[in-house]
């Protein structure tokens, strides 16, 4: 039977409408709105899947959603307002999207948005447009690939065509396609074991008892890949068994790779991943200052190593830029994963791939540069320093360490290839990784989009 065309529409819908509209017209974060509405839905667990697969499917795929929605409305997507647009920007997404909400349904429940948002004179307008649509979806078609393969891509896999366009100049059209193919696909969640309190294979054997399926990494020997999208309510996470974190993310430490008894710096350590990572590899001796300009992010460093069982760092509210000099070439290692587009992790967290601008590349760059000349000054001759960020543009990556190393003689870049925990495959990798840096992709390696580059300090006193 079908709904009631005036019964409540579903509260994952309507939650998910209060976070579009929030990160459209008050340009919240996604994943922080979609945390906050979780809370204060209190939904089961069915509906809670709904509402961050229409949350997150819609952001993914906006500009898919709203190139058909101009093919059909005489009022262009720009033109509605904040309300009608995300509307229809979610009717589209399940008419287009998920098979298994019928048409009828998505368009009903588009309606009752409408009037529920005080917009009874526009439900007219939102049900017709999304009717045409429905009746009309087999007939939609993207622009020619022959005649405008930038159009095409950017349209047919919902990317801005400023970012599609640098992919193809650096790539050509087969792999920004299956770039962007991998970036449209839901990111798995990979949990790095603490080998502080267990092993991989005993953590991987608590976790079916719990009835977790989880793989072991093919590319860092702490990870293992799960089939949940969430673990935080597990006894093993409380317990501090476990962190959440990427497998690119885990890569950074392990180059680094500290050692016992040594004093590290972690420049911007929030939200704390690598922090206890290197805790681990340090077996909980020696010293980590672990510095950020946020304090709320170093609550989240402090809570991570109290959940896990870390005692070496020492969590400071302090810009890198004004360490006093009494730090200067004192530490043996540094780790600087600087603030970045976060271009690389558009897969986890859609909404970045319509915020970021290609005149904040530039911006982010000189920023990075400062923090990675000032974190440098504090590492001992010898000793080494990891640079890494979440993002695929080379501005923010090979750009930063080159002029870093034109500038800062007293440095050299290391080679990758004999500090990474798994083989290199790609051609590509084994030259760069020579030279000291990785990009990382997920089309290519599975991962987050990641940069990370070695450098050692060779004479005192740079």
């Amino acid at each position: 039977m079908r709904k009631n065309p005036h019964q409540r529409t579903s509260p994952a819908r309507d939650g998910a409408l209060r976070v579009l509209i929030a990160v459209d017209k008050e340009g919240a974060y996604a994943n922080l709105a979609l945390q906050n509405i979780r809370a204060d839905l209190k939904l089961g667990a069915d509906d809670l899947a709904l509402l961050t697969e229409l949350v997150y499917g819609t952001l993914r795929m906006r500009g898919t959603i709203d190139w058909v929605i101009d093919c059909f409305s005489s009022t262009p997507v720009s033109k509605m307002s904040h309300a009608v647009r995300n509307i229809v920007r979610l009717g589209v997404y399940q008419l287009l999207f998920l098979d298994r909400i019928p048409p009828w349904a998505a368009c009903n429940e588009a309606v009752e948005q409408a009037k529920r948002w005080r917009l009874a004179g526009l439900a007219g307008f939102v049900n017709g447009l999304l009717r045409s649509i429905a009746r009309k979806r087999e007939e939609i078609s993207h622009p020619d690939p022959d005649v405008d393969p930038l159009s095409h891509i950017s349209v047919k896999y919902s990317h801005p065509a400023w970012l599609v366009e640098r992919w193809l100049n650096r790539y050509g059209k087969e792999e920004t396609i299956a770039l962007c193919r991998a970036n449209n696909k839901p990111a798995p969640l990979v949990i790095r074991c603490n080998t502080l309190k267990i092993t991989p294979q005993e953590l991987q054997q608590q976790l079916e008892r719990e009835n977790v399926i989880a793989r072991f990494s093919m590319l860092v020997p702490e990870g293992l890949v799960t089939n949940l999208s969430s673990l935080a309510e597990l006894r093993l996470f409380q317990e501090g068994y476990f962190a959440v974190q990427d497998e690119s993310s885990m890569i950074a430490s392990l180059v680094l790779n500290p050692a016992p008894g040594s004093f590290v710096i972690d420049a911007c350590s929030g939200p704390g991943g690598k922090t206890t990572h290197m805790a681990q590899i340090m077996q909980n001796r020696g010293r980590i200052l672990a510095l950020d300009v946020h304090s709320h992010r170093l609550e989240l460093v402090a809570k991570a190593c109290k959940r896990m069982g870390v005692s070496i760092v020492e969590p400071k509210l302090m810009d890198v830029r004004e360490l006093p000099f009494q730090l200067q070439e004192k530490a043996d290692y540094i780790l600087v994963d600087v603030p970045c587009s976060g271009l690389g992790v558009i897969r986890r967290r859609p909404d970045l791939r319509w915020r970021v601008k290609p005149e904040d590349l530039p911006q982010h760059a000189r920023q990075q540069l400062e923090i990675l000349k000032s974190a440098s000054r504090c590492l001992a001759a010898g000793g080494i320093l990891v640079y890494s960020t979440c993002t695929t543009e080379p501005e923010e990556n090979t750009g930063v360490i080159r002029q870093f190393l034109e500038e800062c003689k007293d440095f050299q870049p290391e080679d990758l290839s004999l500090r990474l925990p798994f083989p290199l495959v790609w051609e590509e990798d084994k030259v760069t990784a020579r030279s000291g840096f990785l990009q990382l992709f997920p089309h290519r390696h599975g991962t987050d989009g990641f940069f990370v580059a070695c450098l050692r300090k060779t004479i005192k006193g740079g």
